[in-house]
């Protein structure tokens, strides 16, 4: 007998057990689950990750959704854009209570926007939402939002930006939404109880309450759902996507925007060691090996079948004897016959950060051995998935394997390369990519677009900025009797209030 098998079928019964003694089956309750020890935060604002945004998403409403390759309204019925000035015009909702009671107006936009972008205090969305130059209340029932340039991506970025209660969030109080749930536990890291809010603008929620947890070990994840102790699991392990849906579970794909790549720090890592470690990876091994093959390669910032891809540049591909030249030209040698070469006599060891979680560390191993082929020593640092997050972003790494979302259209990855992104963890500002993403996003003009995107993917890899490796299948998996579900580009669970269980 497989011991493996064997250990996994007893822990599922085991787990299965202890659910039916402690008769938690709850008929008009579901539980989702997400890796990481890590866990949301109950001010919808301030949350930064996707698994997070679904949580803002059944607390808090955004102006519209961008789901099924439209946009769609919530808080704003419908909505204008005048060229000439500038400025989007937003018809409100009415009839909207948020969760205190309190009711909806175009104050709280005004509040909730200028709230994101304070200057002394930004949340995460204010990078994207950076083209801002002023949010007005026309009206109870009317909004304006002018910014500095057309952007065409801008829409898609409001998506993000929930609206709160302008008292709520005074003295340090928690920011409350409009979301058809409310928090009736929360226990930091580990999970939060939401209750529905049967004054729900959208119509009385189905279902009574949803239960957010976090299990850390992606392992447990799947245990659990196939037990029935959780209902839907997000950013499954590629390796059981396709085992689990041939099980009879639901996989919950988002594939168009998920880019796969390896972080390079431009700060701690000169040019020819950025290009040699770019040419040193064989992104199919990693593909196939830590991701179960579910992606396309990437060699650019840009899809391929997409309007955006410049053809003419080829990428980096997998070719570790360019990647030797390259540290021999850059005088990059092992000069004491270690085998590990040397910058200027001292010993190169690159601090490799990574998530210590299913496949996001096996592709950090992988990577590190393609990196001893040609020479290259590194240490790998595992962290839980914020502590990761914020050394990279903050500069506390020389690589890095990373995944993030890319705009759906054009499918690109812009934003994350300019110098105001939240997310840019590249440590430094470049005023040229900053150019290219500006124009890019600054007008309708779709020559001019192609132009300063061809643009960005050419210095990107000119320069080495990142290293592309693949376009990630990414899903969600839930039991089959779970209805009414949806999943964004991005991955938010959308559509709280329709979520039915039998």
């Amino acid at each position: 007998m497989n011991l493996s098998a064997a250990l996994r079928r007893t822990t599922t019964a085991l787990i299965a057990l202890s659910v039916v003694l402690a008769g938690n089956a709850i008929g008009q309750s579901i539980t989702i689950a997400s890796p990481g020890t890590t866990g949301a935060l109950i001010d919808p604002q301030k949350n930064n990750t996707i698994a997070a945004y679904t949580v803002s998403q059944l607390l808090a409403d955004p102006l519209l959704y961008y789901l099924d390759g439209e946009y769609q309204g919530r808080l704003a019925t419908d909505w204008t854009f005048d060229e000439a000035s500038l400025t989007y015009t937003f018809n409100l909702r009415q009839g909207v209570a948020f969760q205190n009671g309190v009711p909806f107006t175009a104050d709280a936009v005004v509040f909730s926007i200028e709230r994101i972008l304070d200057q002394d205090d930004p949340l995460p969305l204010a990078g994207a939402l950076a083209n801002v130059v002023a949010v007005r209340a026309v009206d109870d029932a009317t909004v304006q939002i002018e910014i500095n340039s057309v952007n065409p991506d801008f829409l898609l970025n409001l998506a993000l930006a929930y609206i709160v209660e302008p008292s709520s969030s005074a003295a340090g109080g928690t920011a409350v939404g409009s979301g058809p749930y409310t928090v009736t536990d929360y226990e930091p890291d580990q999970r939060i109880v939401l209750s529905r809010f049967d004054g729900y603008w959208d119509g009385t929620p189905e279902l009574a309450e949803i239960i957010v947890r976090n299990i850390p070990d992606p392992g447990t994840l799947v245990l659990e759902l196939e037990a029935g102790t959780v209902d839907l699991i997000m950013f499954t392990p590629p390796m059981e996507v396709v085992r689990l849906g041939g099980a009879g579970f639901t996989p919950m794909p988002f594939v168009a925007v998920n880019s796969a790549y390896v972080a390079l720090n431009n700060a701690n890592l000169d040019l020819d060691l950025r290009q040699a470690i770019c040419y040193a990876i064989d992104r199919d091994v990693v593909l196939s090996t830590a991701y179960a093959g579910l992606g396309q390669p990437q060699f650019t910032v840009a899809r391929d079948d997409g309007w955006a891809r410049d053809t003419s540049v080829s990428g980096y591909s997998y070719d570790p004897e360019r990647a030797m030249q390259i540290l021999d030209a850059a005088g990059i040698v092992d000069g004491d016959g270690d085998g590990w070469r040397e910058i200027d006599g001292q010993n190169i060891d690159l601090d490799f950060q990574s998530r210590g979680d299913g496949e996001w560390l096996l592709s950090t191993q992988i990577i590190q051995q393609f990196l001893e082929d040609v020479g290259l020593r590194s240490s790998i640092t595992t962290s839980e998935r914020l502590t990761y997050y914020d050394a990279v972003r903050l500069g506390d790494y020389d690589l890095g394997w990373f995944i993030s979302n890319a705009q759906p259209e054009p499918p690109i990855m812009n934003g994350i390369f300019h110098s105001t992104e939240f997310w840019n963890v590249t440590q430094v500002p470049r005023d040229d990519l900053d150019v290219f993403i500006d124009t890019g996003r600054g007008t309708a003009d779709q020559a001019a677009r192609t132009e300063a995107y061809f643009g960005l993917q050419r210095v990107i890899y000119e320069d080495a900025v990142q290293c592309p490796m693949f376009w990630v299948e990414q899903a969600h998996v839930a039991n089959s009797d779970l209805d009414g579900v949806r999943v964004s580009a991005q991955g938010v669970l959308l559509n709280g209030h329709q979520w039915s269980k039998p």
